[in-house]
């Protein structure tokens, strides 16, 4: 059973909870809150853990909770657990519904949070209006993100946007852009011409950092701040990013996120800043909108 070992000694078994060099000892026999038992775990490791991250990243996220992004981080470590198996789907579950209200309003989208229920409850897969597809849309491409079939390389990527725009906008749909575009409040962006060049540049970027076992959030937040400045696609960047962000964070076992439509102009100015090599304002607004998003999420699914 994952993170449970189970040794013989003296003929007697003697159960622990195991991750990583930490071992913790739960009984001679399986515990009946074994689910609480691994939480508590796991939120243990987080005093331990927190205290070893390098002192540039203690730096770089210094303001908005660096302490809860790590907690969050060893509790969606124990979501994996197949005794939480119910908790992790309906964590997830919670978040795509979450996630597609919000991400998709920020781009000026008219779906509602009752479109999405409605959606759900019927269990449309031949979407017949714009806002279902929409809805369909998002869900299939984030689901493609985070699953094995998800490569980082540029056909994946393409393929994101292709599953995103489907039905909606078939002309640019898995296309880089053929024309130049500028991002939200004005900014330049790669002309369309270096874009293939410009990705290239940037997925052999994102697989030297993690080679090199970056801090996975900062390794997403600047991935997901370059591909906003390169802007490659005529339309869907900001969700391609998003999902993409929210990708690189799954694959580490970090807690996924939600840029609420309600802070969008602090979600702009960060980015503004970012861009121009000032970090501050878009880490700690990572960090809150991580917040955020998981306290209400767990509230919901945690016994």
């Amino acid at each position: 059973m994952k993170y449970i070992n189970r040794k013989v000694i003296k003929g007697k078994a003697q159960y622990y909870i195991q991750y990583q060099g930490y071992s913790k000892y739960i009984g001679s026999f399986l515990p009946t809150n074994l689910k609480e038992e691994l939480s508590n775990f796991f939120i243990e490791l987080t005093e331990k853990e927190s205290d070893n991250l390098p002192d540039n990243i203690k730096n770089e996220f210094k303001y908005g909770g660096l302490d809860k992004l790590e907690k969050l981080h060893y509790l969606h470590i124990a979501l994996n657990h197949d005794l939480l198996k119910k908790e992790h789907d309906n964590f997830y579950n919670e978040f795509i519904k979450l996630y597609t209200y919000h991400s998709n309003r920020s781009e000026g989208s008219k779906t509602t949070k009752r479109d999405i229920d409605k959606f759900i409850s019927k269990k449309i897969k031949s979407p017949k209006t714009k806002t279902d597809q929409e809805i369909f849309n998002s869900f299939l491409a984030f689901n493609f993100a985070i699953s094995s079939e998800m490569k980082w390389n540029m056909k994946s990527i393409k393929h994101i946007h292709a599953l995103l725009l489907d039905d909606i906008d078939p002309l640019i749909a898995g296309k880089w852009k053929n024309e130049d575009n500028v991002a939200p409040g004005q900014q330049f962006t790669t002309e369309y011409k270096k874009v293939p060049d410009a990705m290239k540049n940037l997925i052999a970027w994102l697989k030297s950092e993690f080679k090199k076992k970056t801090y996975p959030p900062k390794i997403a937040l600047q991935f997901y701040v370059k591909l906003e400045h390169i802007h490659p696609f005529l339309d869907g960047n900001g969700r391609v990013g998003r999902i993409l962000l929210n990708a690189i964070l799954h694959k580490f076992n970090y807690p996924p996120i939600v840029f609420f439509s309600e802070n969008h102009q602090q979600h702009c100015t960060g980015m503004k800043h970012a861009i121009k090599g000032r970090w501050e304002k878009m880490n700690k607004h990572f960090l809150l909108q991580v917040r955020k998003t998981n306290d209400s999420l767990f509230r919901k699914i945690l016994p």
